[in-house]
């Protein structure tokens, strides 16, 4: 798969420590080697949309949305967030914004 971040996950990324980075960097790789969505593990689509997905990394969570093009298929990383921060109505409502 093609991979892209917003600013905002790169921000939230970028603020991590050394060993939560390492950990999300290896489900991003997990991402752009598979072929398919069911091979990306702990992943799950959000109720209510219908091209948002979400990805468990410990107590973070990772919020993407997945397009199918013809020339392929694209991930776009939109959130990166605690487990706590989520499922709020700030980040669902931001998403049902764009999506």
């Amino acid at each position: 798969m093609i991979v892209q971040y917003s600013k905002s996950f790169q921000k939230s990324l970028d603020k991590l420590s050394g060993k939560m980075q390492s950990s999300i960097k290896k489900v991003i790789a997990e991402v752009k080697a598979a072929e398919s969505l069911e091979e990306i593990s702990d992943c799950k689509r959000i109720t209510g949309f219908d091209n948002v997905y979400r990805i468990k990394t410990g107590a973070y969570r990772s919020f993407f949305t997945f397009h199918v093009y013809i020339e392929g298929n694209t991930a776009k990383f939109e959130y990166l967030v605690s487990r706590g921060q989520a499922y709020d109505k700030y980040i669902l409502s931001s998403l049902s914004k764009k999506y």
